[in-house]
């Protein structure tokens, strides 16, 4: 299917499938982010933190092409680090001619994602790694995010029920090497980790961000949906909802999910099934801290 580029906001670009008139795209003007509506969407998701269940809500939208494990975000990264050792400004902000030319290199990448999915927009369903997003938004300014939570008892559940016989992901590697005695703590600390530089990275940029709690996709659809509807610029995404059938997470750089099918009352459960006794006092603290901040009880 032939594509053509059309200016986008904030210095973007948006891809137009031929034959479709621009009047049919059903995007509106109320979101806080109205003005980058043409950029990426990028989901902010630390493992078995349930980006499936998003994923299906945001696959429902006739415009919206969702990938994961594209690679385009490391990419942008390797990049951007290559051009800064070739300016020789390794320690300063990337040069307009890296961020150009980066630019370039994955938009031709984008195009034909979505020139192979016939939609206008792309999302890219990605681990939490917030350097990488923070180079990402550099090189495309117009990019919204949503970060996706889900409390510290949920996630282990998750983890564990998909990995019984051992946490071998490769992205808990360094928090099984760190507490080789206790999967409980590894996982805590995990959590820990990824959960914060998410927040630091919402905090850092509010306007691009928006929030989103696992447990509100199952608790309240409706009006979850219609708050990324109104975020993202788009026109009834909230009648998109049905998410019983749970779509997996193609590509390699995604862990398997947690099929959201088990029964919960509010996320974390009792209190009582999580082994407390196990965690690092510290380590609690800092997790109680963050569940507080998210609107979780603590552990």
């Amino acid at each position: 299917m032939a594509v053509a580029w059309t200016a986008g906001p904030a210095s973007d670009a948006t891809q137009v499938p031929r034959g479709r008139p621009l009047n049919s795209r059903p995007l509106g003007a109320a979101g806080p982010n109205a003005a980058a509506a043409h950029g990426p969407v990028i989901v902010l998701a630390p493992a078995y933190s349930g980006a499936s269940r998003l994923r299906s809500l945001l696959d429902g939208h006739l415009d919206l092409a969702c990938t994961s494990g594209t690679g385009i975000l490391p990419l942008c990264e390797q990049a951007i680090a290559a051009w800064r050792s070739a300016d020789g400004q390794a320690a300063r902000a990337p040069s307009q001619l890296a961020v150009t030319s980066t630019r370039a290199l994955a938009s031709s990448i984008i195009t034909a994602l979505l020139a192979r999915e016939g939609k206008w927009r792309w999302c890219e369903i990605s681990i939490a790694n917030t350097q990488v997003a923070e180079t990402f938004l550099r090189v495309y300014p117009g990019t919204t995010f949503l970060c996706l939570y889900r409390a510290c008892p949920d996630v282990i559940r998750a983890a564990l029920d998909a990995s019984p016989w051992g946490i071998a992901y490769p992205v808990f590697a360094p928090f099984t090497r760190a507490y080789p005695a206790s999967t409980a703590a590894a996982l805590t600390a995990y959590w820990v980790a990824h959960t914060t530089s998410v927040l630091e990275f919402e905090r850092a940029h509010p306007q691009a961000c928006l929030r989103i709690r696992f447990e509100d996709l199952t608790a309240a659809q409706h009006e979850t949906a219609a708050r990324i509807s109104s975020f993202l610029g788009f026109i009834g995404l909230e009648g998109q909802v049905g998410l019983e059938g749970q779509v997996g997470l193609a590509g390699q750089a995604a862990p398997p999910e947690d099929s959201g099918t088990r029964p919960e009352s509010g996320g974390a459960g009792p209190a009582a099934e999580f082994p407390v006794d196990l965690i690092p006092p510290a380590m609690l603290a800092q997790a109680n801290d963050l569940l507080r901040q998210l609107g979780y009880p603590p552990l």
